[in-house]
């Protein structure tokens, strides 16, 4: 039992920083923030001083209570509940309270609301859904979606609805953020001229390479290249693995490749940590990556270092930086359904709660205030249709911190989008994307270690993975003299029968 809960925290761990990409690329957003004025912790409305309206005081309407993310200060929200509420009682007879946790402390608040009826509507996440449904933690959701509005049935595809269903049951939706990712290079802007290259024209891995090659010749003083995040060299690239971001077990050529094998062996990895090794001993690599503690951003930024890698979905590169796609937007196993809304098993009120997730869907003037809050105090609309913070206010100073946040909250097609995601079409953009995205023949596959009996290989393993990758992505060993040693170490802690119960499932998903 104690090992399955360090799994499950080992797989937490993993979702998060999947998921941190979502809000900039580089994983260095403000996080467990001032949720409500309270780092890393909860508040709900009424704590808050905020009102979930005067008929639903007076018991005339259900009052659904919701738990949200909150990722930056959300100091403000009970004025924007309070708006919200207009519209909730006017419309679908129905109030809300929100709660909203910081990252820090969300499994362990959440996990307690859903012991009982404390929470109605809620978000799925830092575990895999499967792991939810399993522990008896989500509503079965078939008939309420096949009575909705066929203006909530277009919202996603088929594919992305498939993606929240476990055993074919729709147990949450998903919601609006980057499914997929591109894996780009970002560069100084300024720096990238002057050596006369565009960022459109570098496509491919050997097109990075003659940059950084010349960005190292002529910058000396600087890194060349550095980790897109503390020591993760790249959040993910080209392999998938199948409902597991800790890659035990992995498919490669962006999830279209169909025979499950240990990363160490895949000739992706191979390949691209080949050549990263190059770069370090060519010099163009940071020596000390493994315990770097920045963000590549950030140092690219402050004049420290030339390019970074990350993954990344539509939004504009930040201030003074280019991007350049190398591997096109791709849709592993997990990202589908690694942020989700449901329903809470135990609500006393599920019909209510429906409602209230549909309309945050559906009505846009109720998204819009949830994402941007409230027009002149939290934000000034543009004439394009694009939203700016009022004169003075930033994103890391605003008192509701949500329109940088989109990513956390349900759907925001029809929201003013705020100019520092970079264009006026940027939600109707994600959509695009989303719907652009190849998607991993992975996707839908639900890891279970328990079920598959492989929960003591995958622990073995798991430590065995974790000396060697990061060291080789970012080049720091040999993948000549390393790589089969780690795949030896992999087979003696059991990545063959992991392989091969993850084969098998595979298999019956394809079928």
């Amino acid at each position: 039992m104690k090992l399955k809960k360090l799994l499950g925290g080992l797989l937490a761990a993993s979702m998060v920083l999947s998921l941190a990409a979502c809000g900039g690329g580089d994983g260095d957003s403000q996080t467990g923030g001032n949720a409500g004025g309270s780092t890393g912790g909860a508040v709900s409305g009424t704590e808050a001083g905020g009102s979930a309206g005067g008929a639903a005081a007076n018991g005339e309407m259900p009052v659904v209570k919701a738990a949200l993310p909150g990722v930056l200060d959300m100091t403000d929200y009970p004025l924007v509940q309070e708006e919200m509420n207009k519209i909730l009682g006017e419309k679908y007879g129905i109030q809300v309270e929100f709660t909203f946790i910081g990252m820090g402390s969300w499994q362990q608040q959440t996990n307690l609301l859903l012991t009982g009826s404390d929470v109605d509507m809620i978000a799925y996440f830092q575990l895999p859904l499967n792991t939810f449904v399993s522990n008896g933690q989500c509503t079965n959701l078939d008939d309420y979606v096949a009575n909705a509005s066929d203006e909530f049935k277009a919202l996603f595809t088929e594919e992305q609805m498939n993606g929240c269903k476990i055993n074919g049951v729709q147990y949450a939706i998903p919601n609006l953020r980057n499914y997929g990712n591109d894996f780009i290079m970002l560069c100084d802007e300024a720096k990238l001229t002057e050596l006369g290259y565009k960022a459109e024209d570098i496509k491919t891995m050997d097109d990075a390479e003659e940059v950084l090659y010349a960005a190292h010749e002529k910058y000396p003083d600087i890194y060349t290249v550095v980790p897109q995040s503390n020591a993760t060299f790249v959040n993910g690239w080209t392999w998938d693995g199948l409902g597991d971001q800790n890659y035990i077990g992995v498919i490669g050529n962006c999830g279209q490749d169909t025979t499950v094998t240990d990363i160490f062996e895949n000739p992706d990895f191979i390949e691209f940590c080949t050549r990263t090794h190059k770069w370090f001993e060519d010099g163009l690599m940071m020596g000390d990556a493994l315990s770097n503690q920045e963000t590549g951003n950030v140092q690219v930024q402050n004049g420290a270092a030339f390019a970074y890698f990350a993954n990344s979905s539509n939004a504009a590169p930040p201030a003074g930086l280019t991007k350049s796609v190398i591997v096109s937007n791709w849709t592993d196993s997990t990202n589908i359904s690694a942020l989700t809304y449901g329903i809470n098993p135990l609500s006393t009120q599920p019909d209510a709660a429906w409602t209230l997730l549909e309309a945050l869907y559906t009505d846009t003037d109720l998204m819009t205030l949830l994402i941007d809050g409230i027009e002149g105090t939290h934000y000034v609309m543009n004439d394009d249709g694009s939203c700016s913070y009022p004169e003075g206010v930033t994103s890391s100073s605003s008192t509701y911190g949500n329109a940088t946040c989109y990513w956390a909250m349900p759907y925001a097609v029809g929201v003013p989008p705020i100019t520092d995601l970079g264009s006026p079409t940027f939600f109707d953009d994600l959509v695009e994307f989303n719907n652009a995205s190849k998607v991993s023949k992975g996707a839908g596959f639900v890891l279970d270690t328990d079920a598959m009996g492989i929960t003591d290989e995958y622990a073995a393993c798991l430590s065995v993975k974790d000396k060697y990758y990061n060291g080789l992505m970012n080049g720091i060993l040999d993948p000549e003299t390393v790589m089969a040693q780690a795949h030896q170490e992999m087979v003696d802690s059991g990545i063959e029968k992991i392989c091969e119960a993850k084969q098998a499932a595979l298999d019956e998903l394809l079928k």
